[in-house]
């Protein structure tokens, strides 16, 4: 089941308004310093943690080694597409995804499987 899908507000008017008419609660996010910083920051946290897995796909492997971080003045980072070689998209979304997981993180209901083992037949 989709909770909400986050999406860059950029030009994203008509398909935040046509996802929202087809019951999709919908996350405008700004891609600047103060919407970016704090989920680019717990990225780069949790991947030197080696806590960040992508199954070895190939396509996030080589946006991954595509991806340039702008610092402004006050220590805020974001991924830069302006400075980045080639495309960094999905991991821009695996940002943006990490920053409702952290925000909904008290809200969401303990799995059973987290008290007892999974049932396998």
């Amino acid at each position: 089941m989709i909770k909400e899908i986050e999406v860059d507000r950029w030009n994203a008017t008509q398909m935040i308004q046509n996802l929202e008419a087809e019951g999709f609660t919908m996350v405008p996010i700004g891609q600047g310093m103060k919407d970016m910083s704090p989920p680019t920051k717990e990225f780069y946290k949790l991947l030197l943690e080696g806590k960040i897995a992508h199954g070895g796909n190939p396509v996030l492997r080589w946006m991954a080694g595509n991806v340039v971080v702008e610092t402004d003045a006050a220590e805020n980072i974001k991924p830069t597409k302006a400075k980045s070689t080639e495309k960094i998209d999905g991991i821009v979304a695996t940002i943006m995804a990490l920053d409702r997981c952290v925000r909904n993180q008290n809200s969401v209901k303990a799995s059973v499987y987290d008290s007892r083992p999974m049932i396998v037949f």
